[in-house]
Formats: structure tokens, C-alpha cells, sequence
């Protein structure tokens, strides 16, 4: 079965890399998936309305819209304006989320030291994959935080006021040298924090933390980070598809036409994402878990009346499970990971939802391959920028049903 987590070197991607860099010089493979090839983070994967960037060395604040492909560097900011909002590629397979009106700031862009500054508003920080001894720094008005396992957590900042949530996983406060010292009090999965007026680099013991409410209900970024979630999930599914190969591919990120973005192929067989989505290297193990295609979930508030209840919404073939609220908010990720290790899955045929063939049911479940990892993708920059005010991928409407994930 896949695992929720796995941990590897810096190594990796970059033997992934060259071995991409062999394929594309005549190493006569197949080139069917375009690769990218970075040590940095700040990566804009995905951006929904007006998303600005502002460069370090504008003298003027002179701000340029952000799409597909733009790459920040130290110094630089991201500003989302009022219902928009962005996601940006941190290490391998880690992504941060802006809601609207948020602006963060690049620090450190390489990903053995990779640091942003949160300046205001909310993002949230999903990690389904994370190398070994890899943490990531988010600077807050009350100083450093650190990320050093896989997981889920958001972030909101106010004036001078920081509210931490742990969904999943953990985060120390306080530097990456000193949560790798063991010295970093630690918020749990399930705690949240409120911090003002502190320095997380001098707090010798974790201040009252008080436990999220999984039922609480959810918001515009929370909907959106859980369709970004699953996208990626049917992104990674469609490149191997595209491939169509039993070996493995390499770790990294690989571009989707269809949705428009970058997804992940893990370093092992498998893993599940804090939301409870699956992630693969090799297409048969896609195929095992969704023989009949790749469903997708929507949620509607007025539907649910944000009691956290669920229910079942019709459409297309077949009616897909609206997921509870502690579902879209990422405290429980259970559901939707027993449901599909069940197979149990339909996907509605009128909502123009890709299907990927019909794999026979039973046999055996994904595990994590022994294979050497085999890149098939095209070693590329980022691709062309979708027209202003494209997001790529498909749109959502929260509050209904999303035309794609």
C-alpha cells in the first residue's frame, strides 16, 4: 500500500535531472512529458485572478502581473488583489498557497535553505514529499517557523499577530538550525497557536496551543487548496498515462497540458498528500486505483450548511460524495484515501472529466517500486504563459460545482 510520507536527498533530483539531460542529448527514449529542471523555489504553478510580482530591484515598487512559469528570486514579492489567488512550487513536492489579499516575500529561493516571509494575509502549506534533513522556513512578525516533515498547516497574519494551524504533521518555532538541534518547541497535528509580541527564536516552551475544531468551517482557500490538491492528483495520473510506461519515472515536477500546470512524480512507488489523494511513478499502479476512471469531488456550502455533514451530490453518470468540511480543511484525510483504496469510484460522464481506460479490478495494490527511475521528459524552461488573467486548468466557483478540479 502507499505511505503517507517518504524522505529523500538532494541527490536524487539532481541525478533525476541529469538523467532527463541525457534523454533530451540522445539517450533514445521516448520524450513524451516535459521535465523541469530547478534547484529553486518560488515557482508560480498556478494563479486565479490578478496576482502581481514586484522584483527586488524595481526602484519604483513597479509591479508585473504573475502566470505560469514566472520564478521568483530573492527579494521579490507575490501580491494577490482581492479574489485571486496563487500557488507556488517549493521543494519537491511541497507547494504554498496565497489566499487573496496576501503578499509573501522571498528570502531564500534555494532548496536546501529555502525561506519566505509571510507580510500579511493567508497561505496555506501543503508537503506531501520532503528530502531528508530538508526544512523550510516561513518568517512571521514573530519571527521564524519551521517545516520539517510532510503534512498540513495554515498560516494567517495580521498586523502584527500570527496564527498558526497544524492540520497535520508539526512545525517548530523557531529556525531551521534549531529545529534540526531538537531544540524547537513544537506545535502538534490538530493545535493552533495565536503569537504577538514573541520571538519564536526565544520561547523555551510552546505556549498554550488550542485544538483546531475539525467540523469548523471552511473558506474560499480552503475549498481552493483542496481542488489544487486533487488537480495535481489527476495532473499526475495523465503523465503517466501519456507515458504509458511500466517502469518508473524519475522524481520531480512534470508538466500537464490539460490543467495547465506542473504536478509531482514521487520518488517511491507512492504516497497519499495530506488531503488523502494519491500520487505515483508508475501508470499500472494509477490504473489499479482508479480502474474506472478519475473522479473528482466538489463541495457546496449551502449544501452541506457548513455542519460538516456531507452528503451526496448528483451530476454527469453518477453521483460523486461531497466531502465533510474536516475533509476540505485537511484535518482528516481518512475518507477519501479508504474510499479509494476501496476502488469504490464513479465519475459522471457529461462533466467533460477525462477517463483513463478500464483497468480490471482486483489484483495486486500499488506498492513502492524497486525500479530505476526512468525519465521520459523533454528538459524545459516553464512553459508559455497562459493570456492575463488565465489560470490554466479549468476554473473554480466556490460556492458550486467546479468545472474542473
Amino acid at each position: 500500500m502507499l505511505k503517507a510520507g517518504r524522505t529523500f536527498s538532494f541527490n536524487a533530483v539532481a541525478a533525476c535531472a541529469a538523467l532527463a539531460l541525457m534523454v533530451v542529448l540522445g539517450g533514445g527514449y521516448a520524450i513524451q512529458a516535459q521535465y523541469l529542471i530547478s534547484t529553486r523555489a518560488g515557482f508560480v504553478n498556478r494563479v486565479e485572478g490578478r496576482v502581481y510580482i514586484e522584483r527586488q530591484e524595481s526602484e519604483s515598487g513597479e509591479r508585473g502581473r504573475a502566470s505560469l512559469g514566472t520564478q521568483m528570486k530573492e527579494g521579490d514579492r507575490l501580491i494577490t488583489d482581492r479574489e485571486s489567488k496563487a500557488e507556488i512550487l517549493l521543494n519537491p513536492g511541497a507547494y504554498l498557497r496565497l489566499a487573496s489579499q496576501t503578499e509573501i516575500r522571498a528570502i531564500t529561493t534555494v532548496y536546501d535553505e529555502t525561506r519566505f516571509e509571510i507580510v500579511k494575509g493567508s497561505v496555506i502549506v501543503e508537503v506531501g514529499e520532503l528530502m531528508k534533513n530538508t526544512v523550510i522556513e516561513l518568517q512571521t512578525p514573530s519571527g521564524l517557523i519551521s517545516i520539517g516533515k510532510t503534512g498540513l498547516q495554515r498560516i494567517n497574519v495580521s498586523g502584527d499577530a500570527t496564527i498558526i494551524e497544524v492540520r497535520q504533521g508539526e512545525i517548530g518555532l523557531g529556525s531551521r538550525d534549531r529545529l534540526l538541534a531538537k531544540r524547537a518547541p513544537k506545535i502538534k497535528s490538530g493545535r493552533m497557536i495565536r503569537l504577538e509580541g514573541q520571538n519564536t527564536e526565544t520561547i523555551a516552551a510552546l505556549p498554550e496551543a488550542a485544538k483546531i475544531s475539525k467540523d469548523a468551517p471552511v473558506d474560499d482557500l480552503d475549498y481552493w487548496s483542496f481542488t489544487r490538491g486533487q488537480a495535481l492528483m489527476a495532473a499526475n495520473g495523465r503523465v503517466l498515462q501519456r507515458t504509458s510506461l511500466r517502469s518508473a519515472m524519475g522524481l520531480g515536477w512534470y508538466y500537464d497540458p490539460f490543467f495547465n500546470c506542473y504536478t509531482f512524480i514521487p520518488g517511491g512507488g507512492g504516497f497519499y498528500s495530506p488531503y488523502g489523494f494519491p500520487f505515483f511513478r508508475r501508470y499500472a499502479d494509477f490504473r489499479w486505483a482508479f480502474p474506472w476512471g478519475i473522479p473528482y469531488y466538489w463541495y457546496d456550502p449551502i449544501w452541506n450548511n457548513n455542519d460538516g455533514r456531507g452528503g451526496v451530490i448528483g451530476g454527469g453518470g453518477g453521483g460523486v460524495g461531497t466531502p465533510r468540511t474536516r475533509v476540505i480543511a485537511g484535518t482528516e484525510r481518512t475518507g477519501i484515501r479508504r474510499e479509494i483504496e476501496s476502488r469504490g469510484l464513479v465519475v459522471g460522464g457529461n462533466d467533460g472529466f477525462s477517463r483513463m481506460g478500464g483497468a480490471a479490478r482486483g489484483g495486486a495494490s500499488p506498492g513502492f517500486s524497486t525500479a530505476a527511475p526512468v525519465s521520459t521528459g523533454t528538459v524545459t524552461s516553464a512553459p508559455s504563459a497562459p493570456a492575463a488573467g488565465s489560470s490554466g486548468g479549468g476554473t473554480v466557483s466556490v460556492g458550486g460545482r467546479p468545472g474542473r478540479p
